[in-house]
């Protein structure tokens, strides 16, 4: 009776702290998911949690006490020793030791893993901030009071955001509403990061004042659902991006033009796509035009994530397999400090080195990479390269000439030195501007045929200069002579000329058609664009425009730093900074933002068959949340399902490894459900655009037969076009042949499938029989790639011309990195013709591998026979006598035992080779022992 009592007790104990513990849980938020509510209009404010942000005072007194809170507030922020740009976060090194510890922690019982588990949740929890996860049911209302924020840890901070606070709040400052939310949504100062807060505050400023930004901040946080503060509604979110576009906010226009042109939240519509992208192309072009003399200097070209680590699937294996530049930061040190080293001195064997690093420092171009741009050192070196040639005895044209014959190569770089020395001069770079220096010039690389300097003085007298008078005469003979040149400026300088007259149209697109193709020259495409919208010389084509638009609007981001930031958090380490950046780039449409937002997610979740265990219930939401460095975006499913979202829209704007890694998540279930039939679409598209990898999983499901039928003829079609296609892939890809040709014979002799149809020609002949035509076409319905693919075009040899400084800075630095890391048996190797193309692999004979791999077979069938069966029998006759002995002489027992384990263990000395009782040393050997 009283142990009966004692348990009733305790079971009441227990329900007395699983209630408290409900009652303590309890949060406002997820008080309100429970509540019922009506729905609301799309325009109703009042679901945004706004109105406590109503102006309280619109006296003239209130706005000067607001405006002086903003001033307070902001002089702090400037006085304290935090700056803007800080950050506070954990820096995410190895996601999987943390998974890993995590998963086991979890399968552990008893009170110490259990207190692990509560230590480890107690520490997370502290660090990070756990988003609410929005159950799944009626809208979502916001009417419930907010959690207070947290007191910022510096007192200054602290203080200046309660002023912020108060300024926009209670005296209904926009500015002082807009900072505070900044500070939120950004992590300022070091501040905890609450895109809750940063919601309210941008959704408040976008009611009361219709700040463009700010309802485009709520449009994107609408479109993507970011830190589950709202539910993903991608009608709001066009409403609001729509307005905040017509407020002519150039995110939202690339946003909305993205949107209308491939048909997302809306209906899809190429005119619309074209509005939209046009207005944010005429900014760009515009903010190039009011710059410097011949335009302004072109933004760093976007950083994908993936070149460091030689593409998606890493060197040699993403894409075609084509070799990619590798400069390291220590590798542009050690071309630096080299070329540094030969260019001191005025002698002629500085000369190279000295040209060199002015075209480094000019362009910052350095490889696969940049560098601070330095117009001070630029200048000085090519100076010396330009003073060593044109000496005080070149005093006139013939002489420079007569020199030019004698020294050619030394000409043509003392000709680009000289053109970009005006082009310093005249722009006030790295010296103060000087109109007549600089036409000096470019009169003395005019001479040597540069069509730099050519352009450069074309443009002086079509504009004016100090002593240049306005000659448009002279203007176009320049021009042209550049033009004739291949020098993509001076072509499109010639294309405006010719625009002029509506009779020569057609060689105005001309022009701008070829400067495109040198380069995608930033004007061309611009009025490429134009003709194709209003329909000079061409019929008009929406998808032309919108296409070169999209690309003008997205190159010349000058006025916004999200990349450059982003990249900068990447590699400090901060993980969730950088996603979000990327992920606001990747709803404008920018490709590299999308494939870098997929890229986090995918090297920072699981994407394992350890997803399961991470979402299943069985685990708390807080463990598994903690796991992520991503952890205020959202959950790791949902995340995950966003990976997908974004290679497929990276895929689909031409990236060929995010089409390969859709085929990855469809087939393994990541992102959706496992569809091997979409997988294998994915695979097929990405191959026919000439993906190694690809074409390797191609083979692989057609070797085993899975979402496509069992042929072992087009397994080794694949297998074979993969290494036609990547070379380099030879051991991976020969060995899967192997696999598959001892496949092949077994279930040949043994009447198994093997495929293949009645015209299937040899399987041992090149591609296993199969045509190039003979795989079904499979391929995904969408649309083809962007007419504009990336953020530079790509120039075979013939093209490139010594004029284009980024090429020869790029192709110095990469020719340094491969004489860097080659060894001395590379050249050798390099210069055989037989392992050219690798058609050294291609001219291996088939029928002599396949004797090999025949022969190779049945010895290893031989050798496991002798091991599997003959020592087996052995080992029973020993056995019986063992058993024999101890039946006869039990006193004996361990010391037989022993004798028995040893005769066991030794092989015996002699014995014929075909005795299975007695094999001998050698078959002993042969067969492992």
């Amino acid at each position: 009776m009283v142990q009966k009592f004692s348990r009733k007790r305790v079971l009441l104990a227990c329900t007395i702290l699983v209630a408290i513990s409900l009652v303590a849980n309890a949060s406002p938020e997820s008080v309100r998911f429970t509540e019922a509510g009506a729905q609301q209009h799309p325009l109703d404010t009042s679901s945004l949690g706004i109105e406590k942000f109503h102006d309280t005072t619109t006296t003239r007194d209130g706005a000067e006490i607001g405006q002086k809170l903003y001033l307070e507030a902001i002089k702090l922020l400037k006085d304290s020793n935090i700056q803007e740009e800080d950050h506070v976060f954990i820096p995410q090194s190895s996601t999987l030791v943390r998974s890993f510890l995590s998963d086991e922690i979890q399968k552990q019982k008893g009170i110490l893993p259990t207190a692990l588990r509560l230590v480890t949740q107690g520490f997370m929890s502290f660090f990070r901030s756990t988003p609410t996860v929005p159950p799944s049911g009626p809208e979502e209302t916001r009417d419930a009071p907010r959690t207070p924020p947290k007191k910022h840890r510096d007192p200054s901070i602290a203080k200046a955001m309660d002023l912020l606070r108060k300024s926009g709040d209670d005296y209904g400052n926009d500015d002082a509403l807009w900072t505070l939310a900044n500070i939120y949504f950004h992590g300022h100062y070091k501040s905890k990061r609450d895109l809750t807060q940063a919601f309210d505050m941008y959704a408040a400023l976008a009611d009361r004042s219709g700040n463009a930004t700010a309802l485009q901040m709520v449009g994107f946080m609408y479109s993507t659902g970011l830190g589950n503060v709202v539910v993903r509604d991608e009608a709001r979110a066009i409403l609001y991006t729509t307005f905040a576009a017509m407020a002519n906010n150039t995110a939202a226009e690339l946003t909305m033009g993205y949107k209308y042109l491939h048909g997302i939240g809306t209906k899809k519509s190429c005119e619309d796509s074209v509005l939209y992208y046009k207005r944010a192309a005429d900014k760009a072009y515009a903010k190039f035009l009011n710059g410097p003399p011949l335009g302004r200097t072109m933004p760093p070209t976007k950083v994908r994530l993936t070149d460091k680590d030689g593409g998606t699937y890493g060197a040699g294996a993403s894409g075609p397999g084509q070799s990619q530049s590798s400069a390291l930061a220590s590798d542009i040190n050690d071309f630096i400090e080299f070329h540094r080293y030969l260019a001191d001195g005025d002698t002629a064997q500085a000369r190279p080195a000295q040209f060199q690093l002015g075209i480094l420092f000019y362009t910052g171009i350095a490889g696969s990479t940049t560098i601070p741009r330095d117009y001070e050192k630029a200048g000085k070196y090519l100076k010396k390269v330009a003073e060593a040639f044109f000496t005080a005895k070149m005093s006139d044209q013939a002489a420079i000439l007569e020199a030019k014959k004698q020294r050619p190569k030394e000409a043509d770089d003392a000709g680009i030195a000289a053109a970009l020395l005006g082009k310093m001069y005249w722009r006030g770079e790295g010296y103060e501007v000087n109109e007549s220096t600089a036409r000096s010039w470019f009169l003395k690389g005019s001479i040597l045929h540069n069509p730099v300097a050519l352009n450069g003085l074309g443009m002086m007298y079509l504009r004016g200069a100090e002593g240049v008078p306005v000659n448009p005469v002279g203007a176009k003979k320049c021009f042209s002579q550049a033009a004739e040149l291949n020098y993509p400026d001076a072509q499109v300088n010639m294309g405006l000329l010719l625009l002029h007259d509506s009779k020569t149209h057609d060689l105005a697109y001309k022009m701008f058609d070829e400067a495109m193709q040198k380069g995608q020259n930033f004007q061309a495409i611009y009025h490429l664009g134009e003709m194709h919208h209003y329909g000079l010389a061409v019929p008009k084509s929406c998808s032309y425009a919108a296409s070169y638009y999209k690309y003008v609007a997205e190159r010349g981001d000058w006025d916004d730093p999200l990349f450059t930031h982003s990249y900068d958090a990447y590699q400090a380490g901060d993980i969730e900074y950088a996603a979000i950046g990327y992920l606001q780039a990747a709803e404008r449409g920018i490709e590299v933002g999308q494939s870098n937002f997929a890229w986090i997610l995918d090297r920072e979740l699981p994407t394992s068959r350890y997803l399961t265990s991470l979402t299943s219930p069985s685990r708390t939401a807080l463990v598994a949340l903690a796991d992520s460095a991503l952890v205020a975006l959202g959950t790791p499913s949902r995340l995950l399902e966003m990976a997908l979202v974004y290679w497929t829209r990276s895929a689909n704007q031409g990236d060929l490894d995010a089409r390969v890694k859709m085929g990855d998540y469809y087939f393994t279930g990541i992102g959706a459900e496992a569809d091997v039939t979409k997988a294998h679409a994915c695979y097929k598209v990405a191959a026919e655009e000439r993906s190694a990898m690809a074409m390797w999983n191609l083979g692989w499901m057609h070797e085993n037969g899975f979402g496509v039928p069992k042929d072992f003829h087009l397994a080794k079609y694949w297998y074979d076009r993969s290494l036609d296609t990547n070379p380099k892939a030879a051991l991976p890809v020969n060995l899967s042949l192997v696999k598959l040709n001892i496949r092949y014979i077994w279930n040949y002799l043994t009447g198994g499938e093997t495929g293949g149809g009645e015209n299937t020609g040899s399987f041992w002949s090149s591609h296993g029989g199969k045509s190039a035509s003979s795989p079904p076409n499979d391929k995904l319905s969408e649309e083809g790639p962007s007419v504009l693919e990336g953020d530079s075009g790509s120039q075979s040899d013939e093209n490139k011309n010594t004029w284009d400084v980024d090429e020869i800075g790029k192709s110095e630095i990469e020719k340094w990195t491969s004489q860097k890391n080659a060894g001395p048996d590379d050249e050798d190797l390099g210069g055989d013709e037989r392992f050219q193309d690798g058609q050294g692999i291609a001219e291996e004979d088939d029928l002599v591998e396949g004797i090999v791999i025949i022969g190779l077979c049945m010895v290893v069938g031989y050798l496991m026979y002798i091991r599997q069966f003959r020592f087996a029998n052995n080992n029973n006759n020993n056995n019986n006598n063992n058993n024999q002995n101890n039946n006869n002489n039990n006193n004996d027992q361990r010391n037989q035992n022993n004798q028995n384990n040893n005769n066991n263990n030794n092989p015996p000395a002699d014995g014929l080779p075909g005795d299975p009782n007695n094999p001998g040393r050698f078959a002993y050997y042969a067969a492992g022992g």
